[in-house]
């Protein structure tokens, strides 16, 4: 009977925490009256002062007989026990990952945890879940294949200072993290910006554990290709004391990592046509590469977080939440590529070298003459910051109402410093391959088999100094500055029976800015000096290397791609000695007496300010037919939006003026939800709402550049203009939602979804007629051009098979599957292309996630397996007229964790065991363009809680 009653106990105590904390997104973490100490059965870590406690799961609390009361649970099943309750009781679909224990999230990256979740994909870029370093605005997240996904922190609306909407995931550490939730359809009383979804991190609260907790983790990382050790260190202290002024509590989290990475290429430039009877017995279609390059990329990552809250319960019906959360991230990468210039439209086999061709005509094998090469090394240094600052006040006005006030003042900067460094087996300007090159090569490439190989004949002409020459140096700064300070008023009245249960509605103001600042400054280098504007004429010398010898290394990185490609090796550009990158860059251009760009002028700013002012309402309403309970809520969001964009226009004749250009606009979002529960295990769902997403702040930059009106497009007549598009207006979807829920088992359920989206408004570069000085000019600019639809299906299982005897008692699993079809405008288009509709971009058709768990006695362990297949990766890829697409990808990670006693635990984890390729191909499988090898990461960690 005691058993009975502590599961029962132990259920609604999680139905409890969950309701209790996904009813108002909007809102923070808080609740009017805190549970009092060793109350009530938790998650997450922590001690009543007065009981000897620690991090047991809920096995070892089975076999040692301790009462739920006395311990606080932990581990994998507790954590789907607590993600499924809060996936069952909400009023809204939304699913979840939880923390298996404090600092310890299932995956060792916050994006890699996401793509756990049913109808979540995500980019891997240098070792890690996370979008490329040249397309920051981009997140490394799609939700149902769309890249627009509102991003929130304990409910409040945040994104970095890179110029996107997005907040740079991979920047925060997971081990502040207590959670995430994706919210897929999102009700009134979510804050609007996303078409895709929303994705709520989710951070600690003193009130959270029933006393003091104080818990630390040490973790160190080997990573194999790039062969380095990386390190993380945690710390939480969390209490609560009982004072003259009310029960307060304090909470303090932080986080330190080090990671390292290195990423191996092999690139096949584009296959054009051989000439005509160059190799013998090749179809008629024969095509080769027009070369192949090699692209050697290595870095290491830096993290910081801090997580800190304070709350008061300064009366029985007031409670006080202060909250400071800081993430600092750096980011340091070397990109270094050695690769062909080959002009002309055909390729150039060698006669009489054999070949193998696939069925459609493209080169496997073979060898390639006359390829003439130049290796870049391009070094970029990031570092960003968001500092998040909230106060919230809830207060029970009278046992119905409810109010609640929120403020949030967000600070971020986001800074990069990059070069370019060029050297080259040319030897003067103009010179090419129809004119003659002084270094030519012949490559051998082989792209059969488990990986893919090339190489150069004369082995020593790529490796001597004496050969290369230095043609070029570039140089780049950003300096992005973003605040946010939000307003939030809610309150909710509950009404008692009948069919309306609840009112609720509020109002909220933001007020963001946004200071884009950025440069791009190239030189090239003669014999005769440095010229920015790269105008010498054909013949004119280059600069021997040999003059600076220090400015080459060798290459490629140790064992590169295995071991079997460019095996005599060759070099790569080097940069002078300095404290960073901005320093060696300047050293460099003092070399050749050249100056970087240390200042920014009027075309690389661009300045916004937003303000949004909302009002919502909604009403949650419950009834029954029959043995049938519905209940669920409708609701209206309406957003007023007014946008000022700061920028320069740009005439002719030199001069310039300043621009100040206006956009507001205002939308009603609705939202209808219902929940039919057929029995006490099975529920069904229907949800519609309506949802927007702003444009990027760099798309609506509004810099304008006039070129010279004389020049006259022959078929418009007109003149042309480039710039940004402040009057750009939002992505507007519809979304439709019907799903079917069967919770047989408090870690057991089988769900299942279909979805429906019509998005309108997707963003392209194109042409808008518009008039200046009196005169029509082509604008080039982003415009909204593309609408389209996105529809799928979701299905997830997971149940832990305590049935089974002894042992096997302790295995579990969880499996889900997403299915999901685009269809949207391909606005580039080039008539009989062929290519009028597409697929949306990173977004896999299939997608699924099989993942076996143990937990029994002090052991826990993880076998995850995560597969998607082809997507496309980009519309045009490689400078080609044609879609860049993406092979089917996997991945298998695992870990184990052994509670030693009650209060230490270690870890060990594995990312990447299979060591998997990633390849694109340009518009058909036959053509590969890039294999891409990763490292391995293995993990071992130590963490005590007491």
């Amino acid at each position: 009977m005691r058993d009975i009653a502590s599961r029962w106990l132990f259920g609604a105590s999680i139905v409890a925490i969950a309701t209790g904390g996904i009813h108002n997104i909007a809102n923070a973490q808080t609740a009017v009256t805190p549970p009092k100490r060793g109350a009530e059965l938790r998650v997450e870590q922590g001690r009543d002062p007065s009981q000897p406690t620690g991090a047991l799961n809920a096995t070892q609390v089975a076999e040692q007989g301790v009462s739920d009361q006395d311990i606080v649970v932990t581990g994998v099943r507790e954590s789907l026990r607590s993600a499924q309750a809060l996936k069952r009781n909400a009023n809204q679909i939304i699913d979840s990952v939880q923390a298996q224990d404090i600092g310890k999230l299932p995956d060792a990256n916050t994006t890699e945890a996401l793509q756990r979740i049913t109808g979540v994909q995500i980019q891997r870029r240098y070792g890690e879940g996370a979008t490329d370093f040249d397309h920051r605005t981009s997140p490394a997240i799609t939700v149902r294949g769309l890249t627009q996904v509102q991003n929130f922190l304990d409910g409040r609306a945040i994104y970095s200072a890179s110029g996107g909407r997005a907040f740079d995931l991979e920047g925060i550490p997971p081990e502040l993290l207590g959670g995430i939730d994706v919210y897929k359809n999102a009700p009134a009383n979510i804050i609007e910006g996303g078409v895709g979804a929303a994705v709520n991190l989710r951070t600690r609260l003193p009130f959270d554990q029933p006393g003091q907790t104080i818990s630390a983790t040490l973790r160190g990382n080997y990573y194999d290709r790039v062969d380095k050790f990386g390190y993380s260190a945690s710390g939480l202290y969390s209490n609560r004391f009982d004072t003259g002024i009310g029960e307060v509590g304090v909470l303090f989290n932080a986080v330190y990592s080090t990671a390292h990475y290195r990423q191996d290429g092999i690139l096949s430039n584009p296959q054009n046509p051989i000439p005509a009877g160059s190799i013998s017995g090749a179809p008629a279609n024969a095509r080769a590469p027009m070369g192949l390059q090699v692209y050697d990329d290595l870095g290491d990552r830096r993290r910081l977080g801090i997580a800190s809250a304070i709350q008061w319960q300064a009366a029985d019906n007031l409670l006080i939440t202060g909250q400071y959360q800081l993430a600092k991230y750096w980011f340091n990468r070397r990109g270094a590529y050695y690769y062909t210039v080959n002009g002309g439209s055909e390729s150039n086999p060698l006669p009489g070298a054999a070949f193998t061709f696939n069925k459609e005509g493209y080169a496997t094998s073979g060898s390639l003459r006359q390829q003439n090469f130049e290796t870049g090394r391009f070094d970029q240094q990031l570092w960003s910051q968001s500092q998040n600052f909230t106060l919230a006040a809830e207060w029970q006005a009278t046992d119905r109402a409810k109010v609640h006030f929120d403020a949030q003042y967000l600070k971020s900067y986001y800074n990069a410093d990059r070069n370019g460094h060029v050297l080259s087996l040319f030897t003067a300007a103009g010179q090419n391959t129809p004119t003659g090159s002084p270094h030519p090569s012949i490559i051998d490439f082989d792209l059969r088999g488990k990986r893919p190989q090339w190489d150069v004949r004369d082995k020593a002409l790529l490796s001597n100094p004496a050969n290369y020459t230095t043609p070029f140096i570039a140089d780049a700064l950003q300096r992005n500055d973003a605040d946010t300070l939000a307003l939030a008023y809610d309150i909710e009245y509950d009404l008692e029976g009948g069919f309306l249960q609840k009112l609720r509605g509020g109002a909220r103001y933001s007020d963001n800015s946004i200071d884009l600042r950025g440069t791009w400054n190239g030189v090239c280098l003669y014999a005769t000096g440095p010229d920015p504007s790269c105008s010498a004429k054909d013949g004119t010398p280059l600069i021997p290397l040999s003059r600076n010898p220090q400015l080459a290394m060798p290459g490629p990185s140790k064992n590169f791609f295995d071991g079997r490609t460019v095996t005599g090796g060759f070099l790569y550009p080097a940069f002078p000695a300095g404290d960073g990158v901005w320093a060696q860059t300047k050293a460099l251009y003092a070399l050749f007496g050249a100056k970087t760009k240390d200042a920014f002028t009027a075309g690389d700013l661009n300045s916004q300010t937003e303000k949004t002012y909302t009002v919502w309402g909604a009403a949650d309403y419950e009834f029954a037919a029959g043995d049938v309970r519905f209940d669920g809520g409708v609701g209206v969001r309406l957003v007023k939006t007014d946008l000022t964009s700061f920028g320069t226009q740009f005439n002719s004749n030199g001069t310039s003026s300043p621009l100040a250009i206006q956009n507001s606009y205002t939308r009603a979002l609705p939202s209808v939800n219902l929940r039919a529960r057929l029995t006490e295990e099975f529920q069904m769902r229907f949800a519609y709402s309506k949802g927007l997403a702003r444009p990027n702040f760099d798309q609506l930059s509004t810099n304008l550049t006039l070129n010279n009106p004389n020049q006259i497009n022959p078929i418009t007549g007109r003149p042309s203009a480039n710039s940004g598009n402040p009057r750009l207006r939002p992505i507007a979807s519809d979304n439709f939602d019907l799903t079917a829920e069967w919770y047989f088992a408090p870690t057991g359920s089988l769900t299942g979804g279909l979805f429906y989206k019509k998005v309108d408004g997707f963003l392209a570069s194109g042409v808008i007629v518009q008039n200046f000085q009196g005169r029509a000019y082509d604008v080039n600019t982003v415009l909204n051009s593309g609408s389209g639809t996105v529809k799928g299906a979701e299905i997830g299982y997971q149940q832990f098979f305590d049935f089974l005897p002894g042992i096997l008692s302790g295995f579990g699993m969880q499996a889900n599957y997403t299915y999901v079809d685009s269809n949207v405008t391909n606005p580039f288009a080039v008539a009989g292309s062929g290519n009028t509709q597409l697929p949306l971009e990173k977004l896999s058709k299939h997608n699924y996630n099989l993942i076996g768990l143990y937990e029994k006695g002090p052991l826990t362990a993880r076998l995850a397996y995560n597969w998607r297949s082809s997507y496309l990766d980009q519309t045009f890829g490689a400078g080609t007229n044609q879609p860049q697409y993406a092979k089917p990808y996997a991945s298998l990670d695992a870990s184990v964790s052994v509670n030693v006693n009650s209060h230490i635990a270690v870890s060990a984890d594995a990312v990447n065991l299979t060591n998997r390729m990633n390849v694109t191909y340009i518009g058909t499988l036959g053509q590969p363009l890039q294999y891409q090898l990763n490292d391995r990461r293995f993990g071992l960690s130590i963490r005590a809680t007491y």
